[in-house]
């Protein structure tokens, strides 16, 4: 008759599962990234390898106890979002990502919030222009949207600031990442399925790792529309469209962030 194992016996049983699957999984990236710079793999079929395990890893992380694999793993996919090709500085990046995860994963304790902290901010971050034509401010924004195509815009108009910036496409996750490791800025979109973009915000305002972290609703409504009257003093509206880029200055001046 098989043992009936403990809680404790379980949880270890399923920690092994993970480091050893963990460990074949990154044995893959390697080995996809070894072939891209041989000449024996694409980009494209590099790419594809390295978000399926990213997306991989973000979901399995947490779940087993890693939460800072699965952060690394969310940034490595912000990463490879809309990436095509994989030069010199970006299978280098690539790589980077895939060394923090392993330490991660061969860790016997897991860091705690200001290690997590520096470990993410330490991540590289690609911009779809040449560094040296913008100033890149150490300023992590969270951009927590449902729309790929709002996502997408603002993140790019963010990083032509010189900010980095992180997308959330779930609100209720936002949360649990923002607590992990705290932004320099939140802005959400006010509309969103499960959770408000002011729902959200009111719950970040009330816990005190998050208290004082500044934040905006981005909204397509007029400043004058009744539904802005609900948001918390000390908030700012961020209107998309043709005043995007006056009242996101006007934020980054009132908290200081560039």
């Amino acid at each position: 008759m098989a043992s009936i194992l403990s809680t404790d016996d379980l949880e270890d049983r399923l920690r092994m599962e993970f480091v050893d699957d963990a460990r074949d999984r990154l044995e893959v990236m390697n080995a996809a990234l070894t072939g891209r710079a041989k000449g024996t793999r694409s980009d494209a079929e590099t790419i594809g390898v390295l978000r399926l395990e990213a997306h991989n890893f973000k979901g399995m992380g947490t779940s087993f106890g890693y939460p800072t694999v699965s952060l690394v793993a969310h940034r490595l996919e912000d990463y490879l979002s809309g990436l095509k090709q994989l030069e010199g500085r970006q299978l280098s990046d690539a790589q980077l990502f895939i060394d923090r995860i392993a330490e991660l994963v061969d860790r016997a304790e897991q860091p705690l919030l200001a290690e997590t902290n520096r470990i993410i901010r330490a991540l590289p971050v690609r911009y779809e222009f040449q560094v040296t034509d913008v100033e890149v401010r150490n300023v992590e924004i969270m951009l927590v949207t449902p729309s790929k195509v709002v996502a997408k815009k603002l993140g790019a108009e963010l990083a032509a600031c010189g900010f980095r910036t992180m997308t959330v496409t779930d609100p209720i996750e936002s949360i649990s990442l923002a607590v992990r490791v705290p932004p320099d800025m939140v802005i959400a979109s006010m509309v969103m399925d499960g959770l408000s973009g002011l729902d959200l915000i009111r719950g970040l305002r009330a816990m005190s790792v998050t208290h004082s972290v500044p934040m905006a609703l981005l909204t397509s409504l007029n400043l004058d529309n009744p539904s802005l009257k609900e948001i918390p003093h000390g908030v700012s509206v961020i209107r998309v469209g043709e005043h995007f880029g006056d009242d996101f200055a006007a934020v980054v001046a009132k908290y200081n962030l560039g």
